[in-house]
């Protein structure tokens, strides 16, 4: 059974019309993540001590909003390749929880080490 192209255009226009709320959603969780990392991150170290290196923090939210921007890409891929009828939300919504979840684990490892310190009294660092 051969689609017409057109269908598939449309299963693209759909992701598309998604792709805003997608960037909305992960960029206000990356600048939390962001925050966290700075604050909490910076609380369990020593001071004068870098929990990230600050060039990481500058650079790395605009590689990653560039990987999540290609790999949502590659969910409408997804769903015109393994064509079904018509857009499948449960993708979508897979995708952006997927997307939240990574995008937070660098807060949530950084409020476990500041967490840690706090159990044990000590503060990372050389000193």
């Amino acid at each position: 059974m051969h689609i017409s192209s057109s269908t598939h255009m449309d299963i693209i226009r759909w992701w598309e019309a998604r792709r805003l709320r997608y960037n909305l959603y992960v960029g206000a969780g990356g600048v939390v993540t962001w925050l966290v990392v700075e604050i909490a991150g910076s609380a369990a170290v020593r001071p004068g001590v870098d929990f990230e290196e600050p060039i990481v923090m500058l650079i790395g939210p605009l590689l990653y909003g560039i990987a999540a921007n290609v790999c949502y890409t590659f969910g409408s891929m997804v769903d015109v390749a393994a064509y079904r009828g018509s857009p499948r939300q449960w993708l979508y919504t897979l995708g952006l929880r997927f997307s939240l979840v990574l995008t937070a684990l660098p807060g949530v490892w950084a409020l476990l080490v500041w967490l840690y310190t706090i159990y044990t009294g000590h503060k990372l660092g050389r000193g």
